[in-house]
């Protein structure tokens, strides 16, 4: 089964506020120094937008894998010991602050954030049902 990632507004906005950021200052700075600020801008634009188009994850009867632009990562699903509902703002394979915690026996933590968390969580608890879920 593959659940939608969930992108808030804000991911939205941090794209367009840096790319106009580096296009005015790159305009302002004139046609003959423009190269390091498309770098820039490229660099930027390679970390935010692929999570647009590619932001799921799919639940198997063996693994949970997280795709988040070009990052993946997965997960057996006999191994996840704990999912949490996470108010936490650190790096994550998320574009939105509503986010879902997955701890693993490897001791590894993927933080996710998806349209229907509700319906991964009951999922994975039919799958594995010594998944402790803490809210």
């Amino acid at each position: 089964m593959t659940f939608k990632g969930k992108i808030d507004i804000w991911w939205y906005v941090v794209i367009g506020v840096l790319n106009g950021i580096t296009i005015g200052t790159s305009i302002y700075a004139g046609v003959s120094k423009i190269l390091p600020y498309i770098l820039v801008l490229l660099i930027v634009d390679l970390y935010f937008i692929p999570p647009v188009l590619r932001n799921e994850v799919t639940v198997d009867k063996k693994s949970v894998t997280v795709r988040f632009g070009f990052l993946k990562k997965e997960l057996p699903v006999k191994e996840i010991t704990t999912i949490r509902i996470m108010k936490s703002y650190g790096a994550s394979f998320a574009a939105s602050f509503q986010r879902v915690g997955i701890e693993s026996q490897r001791k590894t933590t993927v933080f996710i954030a998806l349209t229907d968390n509700k319906a991964f969580v009951n999922e994975l608890l039919k799958m594995n049902k010594k998944i402790k879920y803490v809210i």
